[in-house]
């Protein structure tokens, strides 16, 4: 059955943080981030799949004893906005942010449809996982049985957690 567009409707959430120095507390800079209210989204109508699979702390304690042993070369990677570059794969319309003013109209009568993911969404994460899956599987990456974030290509090992990768190579040039 159709669902009503009210259903898709969820209010904007802005996420403020003060990003200071270790020790001093100094305040280094100011960060805001626009989020969705995933409370507000209904089950089965504008989200189905929320689970995302993190690696397996065993994998990355196996892994870090092994770049001491055989004198692997490792790179720690974090994505920067990381939700925002999936798609997202239903249609989700969001109230104007608070603070957001367009003239001659009330912020309630102005709506945005989300053409990314963004954090707060309550499939934000299994998005961001699946991009990222499909990401690795075109540059002939292949997923472990043993575990689904951990990734491998001939000399290239790589470990997904959430938005982080650790990568692990025996040769330098490929673990940068």
């Amino acid at each position: 059955p159709p669902h009503k567009l009210k259903d898709n409707i969820i209010s904007a959430v802005w996420s403020m943080k003060r990003k200071r120095m270790p020790g001093t507390g100094e305040i280094l800079k100011y960060k805001a981030r626009l989020c969705a209210n995933g409370s507000q989204q209904t089950e089965n109508v504008n989200y189905w799949d929320t689970y995302s699979p993190v690696v397996k702390w065993l994998s990355v304690r196996i892994m870090l004893t092994l770049t001491v042993i055989e004198n692997l070369h490792s790179r720690s990677v974090d994505f920067v906005l990381a939700y925002p570059q999936a798609d997202i794969n239903v249609d989700i319309y969001m109230e104007l942010p608070p603070g957001i003013v367009v003239d001659g109209f009330a912020r309630k009568d102005l709506l945005l449809k989300l053409e990314q993911n963004l954090y707060g969404l309550k499939q934000g994460g299994y998005n961001w996982f699946e991009c990222l899956k499909k990401g690795l599987l075109a540059r002939q990456f292949v997923p472990s049985a043993s575990d689904p974030c951990i990734y491998l290509k001939k000399d290239i090992l790589v470990l997904v957690f959430v938005d982080d990768c650790l990568i692990f190579s025996r040769h330098k040039h490929l673990a940068d």
